[in-house]
């Protein structure tokens, strides 16, 4: 056990050397990092995306390199380290909001299959309830436009049920991929009481999906889920529409 903890000391001692000699290598790549994900995030949105990652991996030992620069009374050192630190805070802060309203590449990786048969949501301000018919169960899901792009409000009717909570899961139609799976379900809750008859459970709910942009349509399969009191969950309807991404 001595012996390990000496290897580890040892590790951590040399690292600790490898962050202090190398913070002002860190802080150039990590200019290159942001940079380069500004520069290509019109023409190539993943490759930014892989860029911001690299970036948020390597500012962490950026920092932790400044703090041993201190620790280590190299104040000249420390005082750059921290002047480019707040330089580089700020210029994320740039590139991350330049990226909240860039395009993505979203819709163009997950086309629309020809013939592929999907629904197209209600435009905004519309009567969802005149659309309904009790026999027709593909009905009994309406979902209309926001808005914005990306955003939606749903209602939702159904016979009878228990007391209980209606949420939506959403995936793109094609590759099963998961869409905005947690902020979805959050948003779309909705706790119901006991019904005996055919009603609407949900009315004007309004939820987002964050995958796309707006004008690129793709299609996502939309998942009414039901869960009761005693925590058993059960899908009751399915429905393929075709959807545009909320920019931020």
């Amino acid at each position: 056990m001595k012996k390990f903890l000496n290897l580890l000391s040892t590790i951590f001692r040399w690292l600790g050397i490898i962050l202090e000699r190398t913070w002002f290598i860190l802080s150039i790549i990590c200019f290159v990092c942001l940079y380069r994900s500004w520069a290509v995030s019109e023409e190539s949105p993943t490759d930014s995306d892989n860029y911001m990652l690299a970036f948020l991996s390597l500012f962490p030992l950026y920092i932790i390199s400044g703090i041993l620069l201190l620790v280590r009374r190299k104040f000249i050192q420390f005082v750059f380290a921290a002047i480019t630190y707040v330089i580089l805070f700020l210029f994320m802060l740039f590139v991350c909001f330049a990226l909240q309203s860039a395009p993505t590449d979203f819709a163009k990786l997950h086309p629309i299959p020809e013939g592929m048969e999907y629904h197209t949501p209600r435009p905004e301000n519309s009567e969802l309830a005149a659309e309904v018919n009790q026999s027709d169960t593909t009905s009994y899901l309406q979902i209309r436009d926001g808005l914005q792009g990306g955003i939606y409000e749903y209602s939702f009717f159904y016979p009878q049920l228990p007391e209980g909570t209606i949420y939506l899961r959403c995936f793109e139609a094609t590759k099963n991929e998961p869409l905005s799976e947690s902020r979805i379900q959050v948003r779309s809750r909705q706790e119901i009481s006991a019904t005996t008859q055919f009603s609407c459970l949900v009315e004007n709910k309004e939820f987002a999906i964050y995958e796309g942009d707006w004008g690129d349509c793709y299609a996502a399969r939309v998942e009414v889920w039901f869960k009761d009191k005693q925590g058993n969950e059960r899908k009751l309807l399915e429905k393929i529409y075709g959807v545009q991404g909320w920019m931020r």
